[in-house]
């Protein structure tokens, strides 16, 4: 385990609408500098005092702690302020964050069938869909692959019609990556094309 955090924490701060893309960099940050046992392990639970692990205990924990305070908004402080160990603290931003109410399954569904390209490339656009198809899989909720593809093609710009008719046209569709990758191809000739106009 390092004794010290590395230089380059997480730089997304955790807010209301980040937690699964936070959780995840968090996690691997943690597993990568070894201290994710602080969180989901043998070293979770704080040692006796008198425990001559004590000592390091505390300060690798106390290490942890920093590297969650810094990674949140400091209005969030106070979900982890009075945590007793780095897993309660854990514990408490995934219980606000991750929790499976109602209003939030709501709202990304609401996010998700909403959703248009307009101007968005085709990168942004369908990272946008797989972001919220991210958040919505934090709090338990599935999005199949054929409702990803019917999302995307449902909000395209109007430049991608043909497209997306000939897509919709066939017995199999494709899948969300497949899918992206049409489109890009698309986006990409089209663009060469406005060129050469």
């Amino acid at each position: 385990m390092n004794t010290q955090m590395g230089s380059s924490l997480p730089s997304e701060k955790l807010d209301r609408s980040n937690y699964s893309s936070w959780e995840y960099k968090m996690t691997q940050y943690l597993v990568g500098q070894g201290y994710w046992s602080y969180i989901n392990d043998a070293q979770e639970n704080r040692p006796d005092p008198k425990n001559a692990d004590y000592s390091t205990w505390e300060q690798a924990a106390s290490r942890v702690m920093y590297c969650l305070a810094t990674c949140v908004h400091d209005h969030m402080l106070s979900h982890i302020r009075d945590a007793k160990t780095p897993k309660e603290a854990w514990a408490n931003l995934k219980k606000m964050f991750a929790a499976n109410t109602t209003a939030r399954k709501l709202q990304l569904r609401q996010e998700l069938n909403n959703i248009r390209q307009k101007d968005m490339s085709v990168s942004d656009y369908t990272a946008k869909i797989k972001s919220i198809c991210d958040s919505l899989g934090s709090i338990k909720i599935n999005v199949d692959e054929d409702e990803m593809v019917q999302v995307c093609l449902g909000g395209l710009a109007q430049r991608f019609d043909p497209l997306r008719t000939t897509i919709l046209a066939r017995e199999n569709p494709p899948s969300f990556f497949d899918l992206q990758s049409m489109l890009l191809v698309e986006e990409n000739h089209v663009r060469t094309k406005m060129k050469t106009s």
